[in-house]
């Protein structure tokens, strides 16, 4: 799994069969200080992720898993929306803390 930040959306008006119930987001890994760091990537949202959410994202063969069709061509997919993340003891998501 990779710890990401949704940094976009992506929208389309032809997707693929079976994968019309779903959204495309485009996310960033991030750092040890919760700061995104390399090149984007599209996934497929399952769960309904929102703009600068950091999720935990499946990559390769378990991506089909979490859209329940392993016929689609999926080599992402958001199996989680997180809402507090600490790395080496460093608080770096904390969505308490944010409302």
């Amino acid at each position: 799994m990779k710890l990401c930040k949704v940094v976009g959306f992506a929208t389309s008006s032809i997707k693929y069969e079976g994968l019309s119930p779903y959204k495309l987001l485009i996310l960033e890994i991030i750092d040890d200080n919760g700061t995104p760091s390399g090149d984007a990537f599209l996934a497929v949202d399952t769960l309904g992720a929102g703009l600068s959410d950091v999720v935990a994202v499946t990559t390769g063969v378990t991506a089909t898993n979490a859209v329940n069709n392993k016929d689609l061509p999926v080599d992402a997919a958001i199996i989680a929306i997180l809402e507090h993340v600490s790395i080496n003891k460093k608080e770096i998501l904390n969505k308490s803390k944010e409302d």
